[in-house]
């Protein structure tokens, strides 16, 4: 079995925020959400992408595969998210499916160009550049996501049971310790977050140091859940102002 891991990291949000990775060494950065979502009771998430950023999609037949949680050995993911696989077919069509094979629930490959087909390589299942089932052992196609494009870069997908809220408060310091900002949300299993802050609107976030505990050192940069369950995080308040972030890390494999 083959697997291509860590090519590339970066991060999505659902607040209002930017996102970042690094390709060849070289850091970009890219919209990834525009809305702020407080107290929201919606499950979906949506993932933001520019074409510009992802070479193979800015041509017909180009494929990407994100991966929300680790993919193990046996490819299955570890957690609950298969990865996303986004396909550009002709006339600036756009294909978003889940990686899940419908036969016994291997993650599939990214669509292989010289054969506009996917693959699954744990029993031979083929599917079409739409996921519709082509060939073998698969009882089905492949799930689809919504997805809308602007026309020019901007990519939109639609990702259920991926959304969720942040809730922000103060939290006065402790024995002469600076003050704190306590950012609590649901986290999911395996899925790793991170921190980003800006001061104002027209800067782009940057990831800050974080702690686990109202007093904990603030020193931890990423934070994983072993189980899907309520995360309270704390920031010390360097800023009068300003906005905060939890960005989610997604890889392409």
């Amino acid at each position: 079995m083959k697997q291509h891991l860590n090519r590339r990291r970066f991060l999505r949000t659902f607040t209002l925020a930017t996102a970042y990775s690094s390709l060849l060494g070289k850091a970009w950065t890219d919209l990834v959400a525009a809305e702020i979502r407080l107290m929201s009771t919606s499950t979906t998430g949506t993932l933001r992408l520019k074409l510009s950023n992802f070479p193979a999609l800015q041509s017909e037949f180009g494929s990407v595969r994100l991966a929300i949680n680790p993919l193990r050995a046996d490819l299955m993911p570890d957690g609950q998210f298969y990865p996303v696989i986004i396909n550009r077919g002709p006339n600036d069509t756009f294909y978003a499916l889940n990686s899940r094979c419908t036969h016994q629930g291997c993650t599939v490959d990214p669509l292989d160009a010289s054969t506009n087909q996917i693959f699954c390589q744990c029993h031979g299942s083929v599917y079409a550049i739409d996921g519709r089932r082509l060939a073998g052992p698969a009882t089905g196609s492949l799930s689809r996501y919504t997805i809308k494009f602007d026309g020019r870069d901007l990519l939109e997908v639609q990702i259920p049971s991926l959304g969720y809220s942040i809730i922000g408060s103060n939290v006065q310091g402790t024995g002469g310790s600076a003050p704190r900002f306590r950012l609590d949300f649901r986290a999911t299993r395996k899925v790793e977050y991170e921190i980003q802050f800006r001061e104002s609107l027209d800067k782009d976030p940057a990831p800050i140091p974080f702690s686990a505990t109202p007093d904990g050192a603030a020193d931890q940069t990423v934070f994983t859940s072993a189980s899907t369950a309520n995360a309270s995080l704390y920031v010390e308040r360097k800023s009068p102002a300003g906005f905060y972030t939890v960005a989610v890390r997604i890889t392409e494999i």
